[in-house]
C-alpha cells in the first residue's frame, strides 16, 4: 500500500509502498510535500495537534507523531519520530537518546516510553568546522567551569580561539548540564549533524558506553506505519 511520511519539523516527505522508500522531497508547507502523491499520510511535527506529556509511549496510538512537552522543566521536543526508528532497531533498550539537530535534546527512554527530556540549544551557538586537538582543549575547560560559559566564550572570542575550542566550551558545558540525565546510563547519539561525532567525542571522554547512528527518522515513520496496519 502506498502512503506519505511527512515531517514538518524538517520539511520534509517520503512517499512510501510499504515499507520501501519510492520517492523524496522536501518543501515548506504540507501542500508542497504531499504534491500529487497518493495515500494515507503519518505526519510528524503538527503545530496545531494536541501534544503528548510525559511521561508517554514513543509510539504514539494515532497517524501522527505529536509534539512532546514537559511541564518541569519546561521543554518541547517537535516529535519523537528518530526516538521512534531507533528503538525500533533496537528492541527493549533503556537509556538515553541523545537527538542532534537543531537543538540537541537528552531523552531518556525506558520500556518504550519517554520519561523526560532535557533541551539544550547548543546547535544554534556552536560552529561545525573543528579539529580534536581545539575540541578537547575547549572540551576540558567547558566542562570543568560550565558556570563560567559567557566569559568563557567571551575570552575566546577576544583570543581569537579556533572554532573547535568554541565547539567544545559549548558542548563540555552542555554535558555537565546533561549529566543528571547520562550518569549510569548508555547513551544513543543520533543525527546526520557534524555535531554528532563532537557529541560522540566528548562521551566517550568521560568513561560513558555511547554508540553513533545516523538519522533515524523515516525508521520511526515506518514502525508507526507497521503499528497501525496490524490494528
Amino acid at each position: 500500500m502506498q502512503w506519505i511520511a511527512i515531517d514538518l519539523t524538517a520539511q520534509r516527505a517520503w512517499l512510501m509502498d510499504g515499507e520501501n522508500v519510492l520517492d523524496e522531497r522536501r518543501g515548506a508547507t504540507p501542500a508542497a510535500l504531499v504534491g500529487d502523491w497518493p495515500g494515507p499520510q503519518i505526519i510528524a511535527g503538527m503545530p496545531d495537534a494536541k501534544e503528548a506529556q510525559t511521561p508517554c509511549k514513543v509510539l504514539p496510538v494515532g497517524g501522527a507523531f505529536p509534539t512532546i512537552k514537559q511541564a518541569s522543566p519546561a521543554q518541547r521536543l517537535p516529535h519523537a519520530a528518530a526516538v521512534a526508528g531507533f528503538l525500533d532497531q533496537h528492541d527493549d533498550w533503556d537509556g538515553i537518546v541523545c537527538l542532534v539537530g537543531p537543538e540537541v535534546h537528552w531523552v531518556h527512554v525506558s520500556a518504550g516510553e519517554i520519561v523526560s527530556f532535557a533541551t539544550s540549544v547548543t546547535p544554534a551557538l556552536a560552529p561545525t568546522d573543528w579539529t580534536a586537538d581545539d575540541f578537547d582543549r575547549g572540551f576540558e575547560r567547558g566542562s570543568d567551569r560550565p558556570e563560567w560559559l559567557l566569559h568563557l566564550l567571551a575570552s575566546a572570542q577576544a583570543a581569537g580561539a579556533p572554532d573547535g575550542e568554541v565547539l567544545g566550551l559549548l558542548v563540555g558545558a552542555d554535558l555537565k548540564a546533561a549529566r543528571p540525565y547520562v550518569l549510569g546510563q548508555q547513551v544513543a547519539v543520533i543525527g546526520d549533524s557534524p555535531l554528532v561525532s563532537a557529541y560522540v567525542r566528548a562521551l566517550k571522554s568521560q568513561g560513558t558506553p555511547v554508540t553513533e547512528h545516523g538519522d533515524t527518522t523515516l525508521r520511526g515513520f515506518i514502525a508507526l506505519y507497521r503499528k497501525l496496519a496490524e490494528t
